[in-house]
């Protein structure tokens, strides 16, 4: 946690987050919509390569259906039965063309032809299919007086003679295309296309992308034919360059939505007020101590503990800045607790030798409960019995507080000391005090900061003092910064004072210095 806040409150630091976030989603969005546009050209790749097989797909059937109905009749000559057979099951397909018998390596006699004077002499297949059809492609057909380029299919003695030139017009013709017939123990036959569109004789179906483009390949599932169809980048961006600019542009702005939502919550998350919340422990929390001495004599008789918070940065934060935070967020017994801990074991070690020194905590409203009290910091009484624990409220939380003569009460049977800190500042009666029956009252410096303009506020010193004496309770004076101040205040019976002149808040190992003995030195 320290170093996230260390890192967000370093200069430009948001900013280079924020940057490479935004990078980083932008290429997201985009990232995500392109394997959505090579997917669906995948699919129409598949389905142009579906349009050759699944025709080559029903050429197959057919002769399949014609063939082994001819093999499966009783039939081994070539008398008029069987030439009659043969031009029957050439009428009945659509794709055949001609059909012929053949035996012992010789070609008898045809649908066409009948029955042949001699006996053509065949050549070795071009292939043989994994199921054991013999495949000629592009070879010479006589039929009556003329000859045509087919392809020939033999299963057992009849062959099948039919041609592709419709469909090879239409794409194999074209550079992104190649057609491939698989056959037995070897690689697959190119049968046409772009030669450079090779494919494995074990790929059924796949999509493979290279620095160029993408190469789909899909094969019949009935037949022998595979196809490899190959569209490149270029020409995926010339045809959905719309597309792409949309998804481009609706990526942006998707981004910089995202960035002004992200860049508004990483400062909240940076704030002060967050870097307080998670920074609330015993490292960051820092106890002050100012002296408060009897001004007649110099004597030290105790101080006044004030909390100071270490941002993530290395600033020394002051109360007024996160007092009020420690109020909205619930945390006033955890901070009071930890500064309690922390200033008696940095201060026992400096003041035990101190009789009666009086260690000041201010407490918040919150937690000004004798249970509360006594909680937190009965534990240090039992271990320092030598120590007076004086316990600060201002003069409008006591206002605030229910019962709080009760509580005061029972607090007061324990042991502790109250003061009324910053005095006159609010708005207590005569009656409020004496039912409070604090044992100190403490001017606000702000009086003590007029006596040398000899101001009204100044002149109400007196009145304060008197009001003291009426309910029984001694005064300290905060915010003493000279000597005429003490003067003037030593002259109306002001017997305690606390201020700069005699010493500022300041560390254990600073105020440590300030003692000699039981006095200031």
């Amino acid at each position: 946690m320290n170093f996230i806040f260390k890192f967000l409150n370093k200069r430009y630091s948001i900013r280079l987050l924020i940057f490479f976030i935004s990078v980083f989603l932008f290429l997201f969005f985009v990232g995500g919509a392109i394997p959505v546009m090579l997917e669906d050209y995948s699919e129409k790749n598949e389905s142009y390569a579906h349009k050759y097989i699944g025709e080559m797909d029903r050429i197959s059937e057919d002769i399949k259906t014609a063939l082994t109905k001819l093999n499966g009749l009783d039939i081994t000559n070539c008398d008029d039965e069987m030439i009659k057979q043969m031009r029957f099951a050439q009428f009945e397909s659509k794709f055949i063309k001609d059909i012929g018998y053949s035996y012992g390596g010789k070609l008898l006699c045809t649908s066409g032809l009948g029955k042949l004077e001699k006996p053509f002499n065949e050549l070795p297949p071009d292939l043989i299919t994994p199921d054991g059809a013999l495949v000629w492609l592009k070879v010479p057909i006589k039929l009556f007086n003329f000859e045509k380029m087919a392809h020939v299919v033999r299963v057992d003695h009849f062959n099948a003679v039919f041609n592709t030139s419709e469909i090879d017009q239409d794409d194999i013709t074209a550079s992104n295309i190649a057609i491939y017939v698989v056959q037995k123990n070897k690689p697959p036959y190119f049968y046409g296309g772009n030669k450079e569109l090779t494919i494995d004789s074990f790929v059924r179906k796949k999509s493979i992308y290279d620095m160029h483009g993408m190469k789909t390949i899909r094969c019949s599932e009935t037949s022998n034919i595979c196809a490899a169809v190959y569209v490149s980048y270029s020409e995926i961006i010339q045809k959905e360059a719309s597309m792409i600019f949309g998804i481009v542009m609706l990526s942006a702005i998707s981004t910089i939505f995202f960035m002004k939502f992200l860049y508004d919550l990483l400062n909240r998350f940076k704030g002060f007020r967050n870097r307080f919340r998670f920074g609330i422990n015993h490292e960051r929390v820092l106890c002050y101590y100012q002296p408060i001495v009897e001004m007649q004599t110099s004597k030290l008789i105790g101080c006044e503990v004030l909390c100071r918070w270490v941002d993530f940065d290395g600033r020394v934060a002051t109360p007024d800045e996160f007092l009020n935070i420690i109020k909205e967020l619930h945390k006033t017994k955890e901070f009071t607790q930890i500064i309690i801990d922390k200033s008696f074991d940095e201060l026992a070690p400096v003041i035990s030798s101190i009789p009666g020194f009086k260690i000041s905590f201010n407490i918040f409203p919150s937690d000004f409960q004798s249970e509360t009290i006594v909680d937190m910091i009965g534990q240090y009484r039992v271990k320092h019995p030598e120590l007076t624990i004086n316990l600060e409220l201002t003069e409008d939380e006591l206002i605030e507080l229910a019962q709080v003569s009760i509580a005061i009460d029972e607090l007061r049977a324990w042991g502790y000391v109250i003061s009324i800190d910053d005095f006159g500042t609010g708005y207590s009666s005569l009656s409020y005090l004496r039912d409070i029956n604090a044992d100190y009252i403490k001017i606000d410096r702000s009086f003590v900061r007029e006596i040398e303009h000899g101001s009204i506020k100044s002149s109400l010193i007196p009145n304060i003092v008197n009001i003291a004496n009426d309910i029984g309770a001694q005064v300290i004076a905060e915010g003493i910064e000279n000597h005429k101040q003490i003067e003037f205040l030593m002259s109306y019976n002001v017997p305690y004072g606390q201020g700069y002149l005699f010493g500022r808040p300041c560390p254990v190992e600073e105020f440590s210095q300030l003692i000699c003995g039981d006095k200031l030195c």
